[in-house]
C-alpha cells in the first residue's frame, strides 16, 4: 500500500477518533475539556499549545519561543530516561510513553504522551492524555492528535486535502482545497455536486464509488474549469479508512499539475507542428546524437529510400557504408573536418544506395550543436536531387551542343564571308579592272583614244564603288558612323537598284534611340543577312522592313512575297538563320519564322531594351 496513503489515513483516523467530551480525568475545578497539545521546535523551545495544555500545565503566552519545554514544565519519564526518549524520537520520528507531571502543590499526575516529528523534522508535536489510577494498567495506548494541531497542519498545507463520506458529502476540507475549487463559502457539509461542475462531479462520484467497492487506494487525474473560466489540472491520491465507530471515509490530496500539463500541451503542439512540417516537405529530417552515435530519421527517409525501419541501423556507420565508394571518403573527411573546425553548418552532395540497390544523388545539410567546444548533436535533412542532376546534365549537354553549333556557324560564316569577298573581287571588281585595262590598252593604238579612255575611267569608277560597297558591308563601325537608319536605307537602295525588288521601309526613330550601339549593330546585321537571303533565294518582287515598338520592346519585321519554304521539310537551320537566332538570343529576344510554300516568308523578331 502507498506509504503516503497510510500516513494520511493515520492522521485522519486520529483526528476523527479524538474525543471532545468534557475531561473526565481531571477534577471539575480544573476546567479541562481537551487533551493537552504542545508544539516545539527541535531545540524544544515551545512555539504553541492549546487551551487544555495551558490549563493543565499552567502555561502562558509569554513563554512562546522564549522558554524550553523542560523549563516550563516539571516532569519525569517513567520506565525510561530523557536521553533514551530523545534518541527514539530522532531515530523513529516518534516516541510514546508515560510521563509524571508534578504540580506546584506537589501533586503528581500521570500522562500517556506521544511526541512526533513533522514538517520535514523541524517541528515536534507532543500530545498528553491523563491516566487515572484505575485505568493506568489496562488502557491500550492510542496515538491521538488534537483538533488544533490537525487544523494548523492542514491550514498551512499548499496541497488540497479533503475527506468524503460514503454519500459523497464533504466531511473535511482544508483552505487549499477550497481555493483550488473556486467555491465561495465553507464546503464542509456540502455534496460534491454542489462544489464541482456537473460532468466533473459525476466523474468524482463514480471514482469514489469504485474506490469504496475495491477498497483500494488509487491515483486519478482530472481537470476543473473554475467560475472565472481558468482551467486547472490536478492529480489526486485517494484512500479509504475507517473510524472507531466503523464508518468508512475517503481521504485524499490533490496536487496542482496545471503548469506541467500546460507544458506538456505546448510540447505536444510543438511536436505536432514539427511532424506536419516534416510531412509537408520532401526532405527527410535526421537528428544525430554524436555522444551516443544514434540517429533519428523521419518517416520521409523510409518513404524515399525504400528501407524499412528494421533494415536501418541507428548509427552513423550504417549511413557511411551506404554512400557510393567513390564518394564515401570525401564525404566522411568533409564531415569530420567541419566538426573539428567548429563549423555550425555542414553540407555535401553524394550518391547514396537505396533499398533497391540503385544509387541516387543526395543533397545533405546539417546544423551542429556544440557543448564546451565539443560537437554533441547534429540536426539536418536530406533531399533526393537525382532528377535535378539529370536536368543539369541535360542542360549542360544542350549548352555544349549549342556552343558547338555557334562555333561551327561562326567558322562557316567566316568562310562564307571570305568566299563572298573573293567572289565580289573576282566577279565584279576584277572584271571591271580588266575591262578598264583593255580599254586603256586599245586607246594607245586607236583613233578614238579619248572615247576609250573615258570608258576605261567609267569602269574604274564602278570598281571603286564596288570596293566601297563591299567595305561598308564588312565594316562593323558603319552603323556608328552613319547611323542605323541610313545603313538600313543603303541596304534597301541596293536591293532596288541592283535586284529590281520593290522595298517598303517603316522605321521608328524613337526605337533606334532606345537601342544601345550593340543592339543597333545586331539589327543592322540581321537586316543585312535577311536581305541577302531574299535576294539569293526568295525570288521575291517586293519586301518590307519594319522597325517599331510593341509591348515595350523593339520589334523588327522583315517580310517578302517570294516562294517561301516548308518548315516541316526544310528547317531554318542555315548559317544565316543560325546567326540571326544567336544574335537575338544574346539579348534575351525571340525569333519567329512564318512561311509557307509559294506564300513568302516573314521574320518576326522581338528584343527587350537594355536598361
Amino acid at each position: 500500500m502507498n506509504p503516503l496513503a497510510n500516513k494520511q489515513t493515520e492522521k485522519a483516523e486520529a483526528f476523527l477518533s479524538v474525543s471532545y467530551k468534557a475531561g473526565a480525568y481531571l477534577p471539575p475545578d480544573q476546567g479541562v475539556v481537551h487533551d493537552a497539545v504542545i508544539i516545539t521546535n527541535t531545540q524544544f523551545y515551545i512555539t504553541g499549545f492549546n487551551a487544555t495544555a495551558a490549563t493543565t500545565f499552567n502555561l502562558s503566552e509569554n513563554i512562546i519561543a522564549t522558554t524550553t519545554l523542560s523549563d516550563a514544565i516539571t516532569f519525569d519519564f517513567k520506565n525510561t530516561s530523557r536521553q533514551n526518549a530523545l534518541s527514539v524520537l530522532l531515530k523513529n520520528g516518534s516516541w510514546n510513553g508515560e510521563i509524571i507531571f508534578t504540580r506546584q502543590a506537589g501533586k503528581q499526575l500521570h500522562f500517556y504522551t506521544t511526541a512526533s516529528l513533522i514538517n520535514n523534522n523541524n517541528t515536534v508535536v507532543i500530545t498528553s492524555k491523563l491516566i487515572t489510577e484505575d485505568n493506568s494498567k489496562n488502557q491500550s495506548p492510542i496515538v491521538q492528535a488534537d483538533e488544533t494541531f490537525f487544523s494548523l497542519f492542514m491550514a498551512k498545507s499548499k496541497t488540497g486535502c479533503w475527506i468524503y463520506d460514503e454519500k459523497d458529502f464533504i466531511v473535511f476540507a482544508n483552505p487549499a482545497y477550497t481555493d483550488s475549487t473556486g467555491f465561495e463559502g465553507n464546503p464542509i457539509g456540502k455534496h460534491i455536486s454542489e462544489i464541482f461542475p456537473a460532468k466533473l462531479a459525476e466523474k468524482l462520484i463514480a471514482r469514489n464509488k469504485e474506490t469504496f467497492k475495491k477498497n483500494k487506494a488509487q491515483i486519478t487525474e482530472h481537470s476543473l474549469t473554475r467560475p472565472d473560466g481558468t482551467v486547472i489540472h490536478f492529480v489526486s491520491n485517494i484512500f479509504i479508512f475507517k473510524t472507531a465507530d466503523g464508518k468508512r471515509y475517503i481521504g485524499g490530496q490533490a496536487i496542482d499539475v496545471t503548469d506541467r500539463k500546460n507544458s506538456e500541451e505546448q510540447i505536444k503542439k510543438i511536436h505536432e507542428r514539427f511532424t506536419y512540417a516534416v510531412n509537408a516537405t520532401s526532405e527527410a529530417v535526421w537528428d544525430l546524437d554524436l555522444q551516443n552515435n544514434e540517429i533519428y530519421r523521419s518517416d520521409a527517409f523510409y518513404k524515399i529510400s525504400g528501407y524499412t525501419k528494421e533494415q536501418v541501423a541507428g548509427d552513423l556507420n550504417w549511413w557511411f557504408n551506404k554512400i557510393h565508394p567513390e564518394d564515401k571518403d570525401r564525404v566522411k573527411k568533409s564531415f569530420e573536418k567541419d566538426l573539428l573546425d567548429g563549423k555550425r553548418n555542414w553540407e555535401d552532395e553524394y550518391r547514396f544506395q537505396y533499398a533497391d540497390g540503385t544509387y541516387r544523388n543526395i543533397a545533405d545539410k546539417g546544423f551542429a550543436i556544440y557543448d564546451g567546444g565539443k560537437p554533441v548533436r547534429l540536426i539536418g535533412a536530406i533531399q533526393d536531387i537525382t532528377e535535378r542532376k539529370k536536368l543539369e546534365a541535360q542542360l549542360l549537354a544542350e549548352q555544349v551542343k549549342k556552343q558547338k553549333l555557334i562555333n561551327q556557324a561562326t567558322i562557316e560564316a567566316q568562310e562564307k564571308e571570305r568566299g563572298m569577298i573573293s567572289a565580289e573581287l573576282h566577279d565584279n571588281v576584277n572584271q571591271l579592272l580588266m575591262s578598264a585595262r583593255l580599254h586603256i590598252g586599245a586607246a594607245k593604238k586607236s583613233d578614238i583614244q579619248e572615247e576609250l579612255l573615258n570608258k576605261a575611267s567609267d569602269y574604274l569608277l564602278q570598281a571603286v564603288e564596288e570596293i566601297r560597297s563591299l567595305s561598308k558591308r564588312l565594316n562593323t563601325s558603319i552603323v556608328k558612323s552613319v547611323g542605323l537608319e541610313q545603313s538600313i536605307f543603303d541596304i534597301t537602295r541596293n536591293m532596288k537598284q541592283f535586284n529590281d525588288i520593290t522595298v517598303t521601309v517603316d522605321i521608328d526613330k524613337d526605337v533606334i534611340d532606345k537601342l544601345t550601339q550593340e543592339q543597333q549593330l545586331v539589327v543592322f546585321r540581321i537586316i543585312q543577312e535577311q536581305s541577302n537571303n531574299i535576294i539569293k533565294y526568295s525570288r521575291a518582287a517586293a519586301a518590307t522592313f519594319s522597325l517599331t515598338e510593341k509591348n515595350n520592346q523593339c520589334c523588327l519585321v522583315i517580310s517578302d512575297n517570294g516562294i517561301g519554304f516548308d518548315k516541316a521539310k526544310q528547317k531554318a537551320n542555315g548559317i544565316g538563320f543560325i546567326n540571326i537566332f544567336n544574335r537575338i538570343d544574346a539579348y534575351n529576344g525571340k525569333v519567329e519564322i512564318i512561311t509557307y510554300p509559294d506564300n513568302g516568308c516573314t521574320l518576326n523578331i522581338s528584343m527587350p531594351y537594355v536598361v
